[in-house]
């Protein structure tokens, strides 16, 4: 029995955390609650829809656009490189967690993680 509760404290301790409310997210943290889902926001008052996928491309929506790179870890910011669009180039950005579903990334653009 104990051996059963040792095991089940190491399970949990190695599970990933999420974030809480100000609190920079880690590059595990990012992978767990970022990568792969659809992140919503408003940028000067034009809806954006984001998706960094697992293998590495990142698509951007807004209105009748859309945009495609690629993105990469680089210690705790995602650094995507756009191939077109109003964001050509490279930048990298780090998220904080705001509480449940919200996060602030370093450009000030507040997200929403649809589920």
């Amino acid at each position: 029995m104990q051996s059963v509760n040792i095991l089940a404290a190491i399970l949990i301790a190695s599970m990933p955390l999420a974030a809480t409310a100000g609190e920079a997210l880690t590059q595990e943290q990012m992978s767990e609650q970022i990568i792969g889902k659809e992140l919503t926001a408003t940028r000067k008052g034009v809806n954006v829809r984001l998706r960094y996928l697992p293998d590495g491309e990142v698509t951007v929506k807004m209105l009748v656009l859309s945009f495609s790179g690629t993105w990469d870890f680089e210690g705790d910011s995602i650094c995507m490189t756009m191939l077109s669009g109003p964001r050509k180039g490279s930048n990298c950005v780090t998220f904080t967690a705001l509480g449940g579903n919200k996060f602030l990334n370093s450009e000030g653009l507040t997200m929403t993680v649809q589920n």
